[in-house]
């Protein structure tokens, strides 16, 4: 009898131990559990990858705008729109949409290598952007340049960018930010006149009086 009642608490015991000891659908589980730390990660990396690529583009088109208009001797706002025509190509699927440029042609006072004022008017010089704001105009001081940068009356061509960054996935999570980038040229020339082609007087990289 007792032999009996040995033999079916054994036969009862196996079931619970093979319940102990089955893994299927162990992996399923770890799967669950790893799932949503490896979407976080494909987020991150795609966000970052997307924005490393805009503000490559971004400070290219900077760096670019300034180049080719400190290689020209004179410039009208028929030249500026079509180096404009170019930064379309260069900011490519990325757009344009939020893109602001600004065009600052600066000189440092004759007495003053720190005194920098602009030195053009903003007829020829638009800026790129429809909600873009006008650029400095001519007289006004210039900051933000390194300490003796310029020569006295050294000149150079600053160009400023404003570029919005919104993420796509991760919106909500990530906020959007605003880049700026700033790109300083020596002109080629040694001076880059922004008056018309056909303009009578002088170019207008000579200081007028009420600048200096």
């Amino acid at each position: 009898m007792t032999d009996q009642v040995c033999i079916r608490e054994r036969g009862k015991s196996r079931p619970r131990r093979s319940l102990i000891r089955d893994r299927s659908g162990i992996a399923a589980v770890e799967f669950g559990l790893i799932a949503p730390v490896l979407l976080i990660v494909l987020i991150g990396v795609f966000e970052v990858t997307r924005a490393v690529s805009m503000d490559r583009r971004f400070g290219r088109v900077t760096a670019m705008v300034a180049d080719l208009i400190a290689r020209e001797e004179r410039v009208d706002a028929a030249t500026v729109q079509g180096i404009y025509g170019i930064v379309d190509h260069v900011m490519g699927v990325w757009g344009t949409d939020t893109l602001k440029l600004h065009i600052v042609p600066v000189r440092a006072a004759a007495d003053d290598r720190n005194d920098v004022y602009v030195y053009a008017e903003q007829d020829n010089r638009p800026s790129f952007g429809s909600t873009a704001a006008s650029p400095k105009n001519v007289c006004e001081r210039f900051t933000g340049l390194t300490t003796d940068l310029l020569e006295e009356e050294g000149m150079a061509i600053i160009v400023e960018g404003e570029y919005s960054y919104t993420p796509v996935i991760a919106n909500g999570f990530v906020d959007p930010m605003t880049w700026y980038d700033r790109a300083v040229l020596a002109p080629r020339t040694g001076c880059v006149s922004f008056e018309a082609a056909d303009a009578v007087p002088q170019p207008d990289c000579v200081p007028t009086p009420s600048c200096e």
